[in-house]
């Protein structure tokens, strides 16, 4: 079916077949077959596949074959003929049509297969109401697949992490389950009395240190809700409920966060004789790699904006155009230094905190640092606005304040997080080896006076090289 959904979007790419087809049922019929083959399938292949990790049964065998029968069939009856209804001209979203127009025979077929379809499902629903209602009982191997996730395991995971050779590691060394079920491998018993796992290199896989991972608690959970709430009330317009969603969301995150960056130990034993370091930094850190993989998204955010602003004026007659203006070279070089200051007083002070435990007079370059931070994004939005932007009067001053928008996204993250960097250092919680909080706060910073000097610079630059 998925592929099928392949061979109609080759044509539903190609322009003159789409200006045809397009707001057709040949659309409609295009969308299920690529969803319904692509994902839906799927979907219920892995239900019938891991249903035993969850219960420790598996599902019916006949029942299976019988509901994956119906849904097949019923998915080719109802949107094949969808293709023929489109092709014949049947538009999107009607509820009914006039008699004659060659659209009757291929909606009766689709009917009859989505009464088809829907059995099919109820099949497989029957089936996992009817395994869920039995005890539960240990998952085994039913299928023998060779994959860890057939490990025996309980509610803390495996009894031991295994050390993996190939990509079949239960074909490859059958007594890998009793092994590991027997404590024989790495990290058999918690090593701090915390929630913890192994991080390994990336090539060789050795294990290189423990990690501990966050336990559970209502913060997280509610830091889910507000954040769905704020997204959600915001497509209804409900614009105030969804700031004090967006406020809970940002609290319990804060209050999820405090408790991170501390290590319960400098060094853990992991296996017989073996010994390694609890946390890591720098290019070892997985939230450093994290916060890496945040910058990259974000500039190509940022990219996207710039492009918008040199595809527009790269569609004037005049750059900018009348009735706009470029702020002064010196307006702007005032307010590029302010970011360039901000960012050299964070690295003074995170280098502090990294030579030595904290005292609170380390607090001060990171006022510092938050000040000019400040006062830079207040000179850049100045100098904009003082040469006249009117982002309601012209698509060019929109795409400049859709960037200046975003660089003050940036600062106002920046400093909720200053304050909450100053918390920490002012309650002792960063030390040499935690510092997880002030590395990644300060790959943020910096990235965001390298955005700053971009969305100073490139209106100039485009403004230059327009004839």
């Amino acid at each position: 079916m998925n592929s099928a959904g392949g061979l109609t979007g080759v044509m539903v790419a190609a322009l003159p077949f789409d200006w045809q087809a397009h707001d057709s049922y040949f659309v409609v019929a295009h969308l299920h077959y690529v969803l319904i083959g692509g994902m839906v399938m799927p979907v219920l292949a892995a239900l019938y596949y891991w249903m035993p990790l969850l219960r420790g049964h598996t599902m019916g065998e006949r029942s299976g074959r019988w509901a994956f029968g119906l849904v097949f069939a019923g998915v080719q009856l109802t949107f094949f003929p969808m293709h023929l209804a489109g092709l014949r001209g049947m538009p999107r979203r009607v509820y009914t049509y006039d008699a004659g127009l060659g659209w009757d025979w291929p909606n009766l077929l689709s009917s009859l297969g989505s009464a088809v379809l829907a059995l099919g499902m109820l099949l497989v629903t029957a089936d996992v109401l009817r395994t869920w209602r039995k005890p539960p009982r240990a998952h085994g191997n039913p299928w023998n697949g060779p994959t860890l996730e057939w490990l025996p395991s309980a509610s803390y995971g495996t009894r031991s992490i295994p050390q993996v050779e190939g990509r079949d590691p239960l074909w490859q060394r059958p007594g890998l389950a009793r092994e590991v079920e027997e404590g024989l491998h790495w990290l058999p018993g918690t090593a701090t009395g915390l929630r913890e796992t192994l991080v390994t290199t990336p090539r060789s896989a050795r294990p290189h240190h423990l990690i501990v991972l966050p336990g559970p608690g209502w913060t997280p959970l509610l830091a889910a809700a507000g954040t769905a709430g704020f997204f959600l009330l915001l497509t209804l317009k409900l614009t105030l409920p969804a700031c004090a969603f967006g406020l809970l969301a940002i609290a319990c995150v804060v209050a999820w966060l405090w408790d991170s960056d501390r290590l319960p130990a400098d060094s853990a034993k992991v296996a017989d004789d073996v010994t390694l370091p609890v946390g890591a930094r720098g290019i070892w850190s997985h939230s450093a790699w994290a916060m890496v993989v945040l910058l990259v998204v974000d500039f190509l955010v940022l990219a996207s904006l710039a492009f918008g602003h040199v595809h527009l004026s790269m569609r004037l007659t005049v750059c900018p155009p009348p009735g706009a203006a470029l702020p002064s070279p010196g307006a702007l070089g005032a307010a590029v230094a302010a970011f360039a200051a901000s960012a050299g007083l964070l690295a003074w002070s995170v280098a502090g905190l990294r030579a030595r435990a904290p005292s609170r007079w380390r607090l001060l370059p990171l006022l510092a640092a938050t000040a000019t931070l400040a006062g830079g994004c207040g000179l850049l939005l100045h100098a904009f606005i003082g040469a006249g932007l009117a982002p309601r009067a012209d698509g060019w001053s929109a795409t400049i304040a859709a960037l200046l928008g975003y660089l003050v996204l940036h600062v106002a993250v920046l400093l909720l997080a200053a304050g909450y960097l100053a918390a920490r250092i002012g309650r002792r919680l960063l030390m040499p080896r935690q510092r997880a909080t002030s590395d990644n706060i300060a790959l943020l910073w910096w990235g965001t006076c390298v955005q700053a000097v971009v969305v100073a610079a490139l209106p100039h630059a485009v403004a230059a090289l327009m004839p």
